[in-house]
């Protein structure tokens, strides 16, 4: 039975560990379906389909949505309302933005998409949408500062966050199919008192456009890393960008497709906010009303708090081989973490998470496997900067210190020196921990680190010497150096 959560019907966040969920976001450019396993806390959805509706077309100039738009809208969700049957959904959450709760006739898109799903739509307010714009955000980057900008098809919700926290909320009925000119949008972005004198100048861009904006990025200026969540480019680049988008003889190179005809006025929008607020950068986020429809709904406080750390637990669980390596792990490495600050205390735990994500491959493939599912992984609570210096950990993990073997080179390039030499230290650590122990948490229970200003020094339970052969010590020792350190073993 599928359970709108969103109405009286069931208490918020009590369906089971193990339920189906589901989020229709019902836009004014676009209806989506997103149907998540596991609370929506393990990274792949099992179904993600969205279908290019416009039900907001022509809003601005008429006041209503257009008959064959509502027809299309309803097509769309018969179709999403069979899938989710035959999944077996626990609960579903249909949430409705600027396009229904704009028109006039907004009832007459609302009432029989109610019928078809059989549970009510929420039709959230401007500052309900901002809120869940928002808290999809911080759901994956929790400490973000800066403005939020979500720019849809028929508005853009603007948010000021300062770690996480939201300072100020504006919604302007302004969206990349609206028609208004760049001078009326200059205008009501201009009345937002409390945007001049934000003292954040980084902005998030939420949203289709914004994507659009960053593969443009990526395609003119050979960014290694495709990936779009979290790429930041300059204020500078963004607003050449724009200008390309908005001449007379517009260059929409990099811009997909089915974004190309919206784009002009997208830039519009975009242009018009970064002059109002000044900002310095824009840092493209992958992030959507849906994450947060998930985070107000789904999710418990652990799993909030720190959204990459349970993703990887759940990841852990679904590939290692035994039970409690990854905290065996943690526990092994901890003394070398420590004096590294938490931001890298945390990486490491995640790298311990991740450790056995490739242990069924071919042996030969390994590190490269390792490497590119983590640059790859679809999740948007990573930066580049962590996507990177995990891959080049996980490498290491299966490659060691191999010359023969490919490594990626190319994105290196976006870690500092010290940054990576970290990274290849960490992920010889769990090379040597696991090979040692045949990834098993009895064996890794029985050994310790300890180091000082020049050594590493491991300590070996008696009952776990005979695992402790040449090759151990070879990988040990790589281990110790590429630290700067000497190896030193101790017995007993």
């Amino acid at each position: 039975m599928v359970i709108n959560a969103l109405s009286d019907n069931v208490e918020l966040g009590t369906t089971p560990s193990t339920a189906r969920i589901a989020v229709i976001d019902i836009g004014s450019n676009s209806v989506r379906l997103v149907i998540y396993g596991k609370n929506g806390a393990y990274p792949a959805p099992l179904f993600d389909e969205r279908s290019n509706c416009q039900l907001g077309a022509g809003l601005d100039s008429s006041g209503i949505l257009a008959a064959d738009r509502i027809e299309a809208a309803l097509l769309t969700l018969k179709r999403f309302a069979a899938i989710i049957h035959t999944m077996k959904v626990d609960a579903c959450y249909p949430v409705a933005t600027a396009a229904v709760r704009r028109a006039r006739n907004g009832d007459d898109f609302k009432i029989p998409a109610e019928a078809i799903l059989g549970c009510d739509i929420h039709l959230l307010s401007q500052q309900e949408e901002a809120v869940h714009v928002s808290r999809g955000l911080t759901l994956n980057v929790p400490e973000a500062s800066g403005l939020v900008a979500d720019l849809g098809g028929g508005s853009i919700e603007i948010v000021a966050l300062e770690k996480g926290v939201i300072q100020h909320t504006a919604s302007l009925n302004y969206g990349h199919l609206s028609n208004a000119s760049e001078a009326e949008i200059i205008a009501a972005i201009s009345d937002i008192d409390w945007l001049e004198n934000f003292q954040d100048k980084q902005l998030f861009g939420v949203g289709g456009s914004f994507r659009a904006l960053g593969s443009a990025y990526f395609e003119r200026e050979k960014y290694p890393l495709k990936v779009l969540h979290g790429a930041r480019i300059s204020a500078e680049k963004v607003l050449g960008l724009c200008d390309d988008f908005t001449s007379t003889s517009p260059s929409l190179k990099g811009v997909p497709a089915a974004r190309q005809n919206t784009m002009p006025m997208a830039a519009r929008i975009i242009r018009a906010l970064m002059a109002a607020s000044g900002v310095r950068r824009v840092i493209i986020s992958g992030t959507s009303i849906r994450d947060g429809v998930v985070a107000v709904n789904e999710l418990n406080d652990v799993q909030r708090a720190d959204f990459l750390v349970a993703i990887s637990s759940e990841i852990s669980s679904a590939t290692g081989r035994f039970e409690g390596v990854s905290d065996a792990l943690k526990n092994f490495l901890q003394p070398l973490a420590l004096g590294n600050g938490a931001k890298f205390l945390r990486l490491v735990d995640v790298a311990c998470n991740l450790a056995d994500i490739c242990w069924n491959e071919h042996s030969d493939f390994r590190g490269d496997i390792a490497e590119r599912r983590v640059l790859r992984l679809p999740v948007n609570c990573m930066t580049h900067g962590e996507r990177v210096w995990l891959s080049v950990v996980l490498y290491h993990r299966y490659e060691g210190l191999k010359q023969a073997k490919s490594k990626p080179d190319a994105l290196r390039a976006l870690l500092s020196k010290k940054r990576q030499a970290e990274a290849v230290t960490v992920g010889l650590g769990l090379r040597f921990a696991l090979n040692f122990s045949a990834g098993t948490r009895d064996f890794l229970d029985k050994i310790h680190l300890e180091y000082t200003a020049q050594n590493l020094i491991l300590h070996v339970d008696p009952a776990a010497a005979d695992l402790l052969d040449n090759h151990s010590r070879r990988r040990f020792t790589a281990f110790a150096e590429s630290a700067n350190l000497t190896a030193e073993f101790i017995i007993g």
